[in-house]
């Protein structure tokens, strides 16, 4: 599922059911990559932290 904002495309992955990924990608990858509800993707995550916090 994604959502257009004013900057960006927010794409909301389900890696299994209750688990969300959510990534802020342009439009022209959207449209790069044919995206649309229900196609399967695969999520690459590149990042030197995870910070983990409870509420």
């Amino acid at each position: 599922m994604y959502h257009f904002c004013t900057l960006a495309i927010v794409v909301i992955l389900e890696i299994v059911p209750g688990v969300e990924v959510t990534a802020i990608i342009t439009k022209e990858s959207v449209e790069e990559l044919q995206l649309q509800e229900g196609k399967q993707v695969i999520a690459v995550v590149k990042a030197s932290d995870v910070i983990i916090a409870i509420e």
